[in-house]
């Protein structure tokens, strides 16, 4: 993974990551599509580059992958380089659920699909579809976990996803679902750490020095869960604090086999990739689809782990 994360941000340097000719025109005629992503910090959104530049030259297309730097416009200045293009298709994952909408409507009006990937945007009827996963299931489901591996009472502290991201709304409402449920449950700290690790490190070592009690600490990615594993490590603290992580990534994984993680709740990255280009190809050819397609979240631990290692 960690090659892969190398390989494409040598890229992302260089420019937009090209799978194929990159051309809304290929010499061979295939269509084009482009991949607009947040940013590749993480895990997470380099296997979704990984994964769906694989599945787009599988099926006979060119993919430009254009990562956005958590910049909202940077992103629009990409989206409208795809219009100039006039590539067959634009894949989203949004930088701001509302600060892409005038992007989407101008790609729209110039007659390309747009299709949404995992975070939505705050009006999905502006795009033509969505693929990607219930951020509110995911977020029900991890704390849901927490929940019962406490007993139903105790601190919690939260790490979030950056403010206004589809991923922290939603999966901060599975969390709030959760809780309402259990009033035993006290949240003690809450603060984004923009989905990555040091940030995440940081506060939780900030956290803890404060002599607070937290039972357990309940992330919305595992960049910041792995954050969180080492300051609770290096603080002495690994039998007193549960630490839940989402995402699945092959380092988060690894941490729950060891025991280090309690849980990583799975948004399935792979299917999710393939689906996009899956959707696009159909668009390509014609073909009606869905306006939402969900792929299933699922509860990874020690139980279960080794059949996704």
């Amino acid at each position: 993974m960690k090659k892969i994360a190398l390989f494409l941000l040598v890229l992302v340097l260089l420019g937009a990551t090209v799978y194929g000719a990159g051309r809304s025109q290929s010499s061979g005629g295939k269509p084009v599509f482009m991949l607009c992503i947040s940013h590749m910090t993480n895990a997470f959104t380099t296997t979704v580059a990984k994964s769906m530049g694989d599945a787009a030259k599988a099926a006979g297309a060119d993919l430009i992958i254009n990562e956005g730097g958590n910049d909202i416009s940077k992103q629009i200045s990409q989206i409208e380089s795809g219009i100039n293009q006039k590539v067959n298709a634009i894949i989203i994952e949004p930088v701001s659920v509302s600060g892409v909408i005038p992007a989407v409507d101008a790609a729209m009006k110039a007659g390309i699909p747009v299709i949404i990937f995992n975070q939505r945007i705050s009006d999905p009827s502006k795009a033509t579809t969505f693929v990607g996963v219930s951020n509110d299931t995911l977020g029900a489901l991890e704390m849901r976990r927490a929940v019962q591996d406490l007993g139903g009472k105790g601190n919690v502290a939260l790490l979030l996803g950056p403010m206004g991201s589809d991923g922290q709304l939603g999966r901060s409402k599975g969390y709030a679902d959760v809780i309402a449920q259990n009033p035993n449950v006290n949240v003690v700290f809450e603060e984004t750490a923009n989905w990555t690790t040091e940030e995440a490190l940081k506060l939780v070592e900030n956290w803890l020095q404060t002599g607070t009690q937290i039972d357990a600490i309940v992330c919305q990615n595992d960049g910041m869960a792995l954050g969180a594993v080492k300051a609770v490590e290096d603080k002495g603290l690994s039998g007193n604090i549960k630490v839940y992580g989402l995402d699945a990534v092959p380092d988060a994984l690894k941490a729950v086999k060891e025991g280090r993680l309690e849980v990583s709740v799975s948004q399935a990255t792979e299917r999710q990739s393939q689906m996009a280009i899956d959707i696009a190809m159909k668009l390509y050819k014609g073909e009606t689809v869905p306006v939402e397609n969900l792929v299933e979240g699922e509860v990874i631990d020690k139980a279960n782990v080794d059949k996704h290692l």
